[in-house]
């Protein structure tokens, strides 16, 4: 019979102190977890420059990303005084850093093609009128870092 309470007891000692264990590594697990940043992607807003009409102009680019990985968004861009606005849709949805989209605005439609970084902070671009292959600046970067 005392063979059996100390086993019983150790038992319980044992699942105490498993249970003390893992009530006192639950709050390093949880706080790793909220400080646990986001994948990186695509979407965000970016500010950097277009050619247009000859001359470098700034713009602001907003790009969204769709459950599909689909990317679209709008942008602006300074005309004669004036804002332009527009807008960009993906052809189709490729995975990866390099992106073709469409874009759209009062002047007509077209190709961008652009390449992010791999923290997708800033992207390199060319765009050109439909039936032309892309040739022509189209840059973004953090809105906050001096656009060059």
């Amino acid at each position: 019979m005392k063979r059996r309470s100390v086993k019983g007891r150790r038992r319980m000692l044992a699942g105490t102190i498993g249970v003390c264990l893992a009530i006192g590594l639950l709050p390093v697990s949880t706080s790793s977890l909220s400080e646990a940043k986001p994948l990186a992607g695509p979407a965000g807003h970016y500010c950097g420059k277009l050619l247009s009409n000859g001359s470098l102009v700034d713009v602001e680019t907003s790009l969204q990303v769709n459950m599909e990985g689909h990317i679209s968004g709008t942008y602006r861009f300074d005309d004669d005084g004036a804002k332009t606005i527009g807008t960009v849709s993906e052809i189709g949805a490729a995975p990866g850093r390099k992106r073709v989209l469409l874009w759209f605005d009062k002047y007509g439609t077209g190709a961008l093609s652009i390449q992010f970084d791999p923290s997708y902070t800033r992207f390199e671009g060319l765009w050109g009128p439909h039936g032309s292959l892309p040739s022509y600046t189209w840059t973004g970067g953090n809105c906050n870092d001096p656009i060059s």
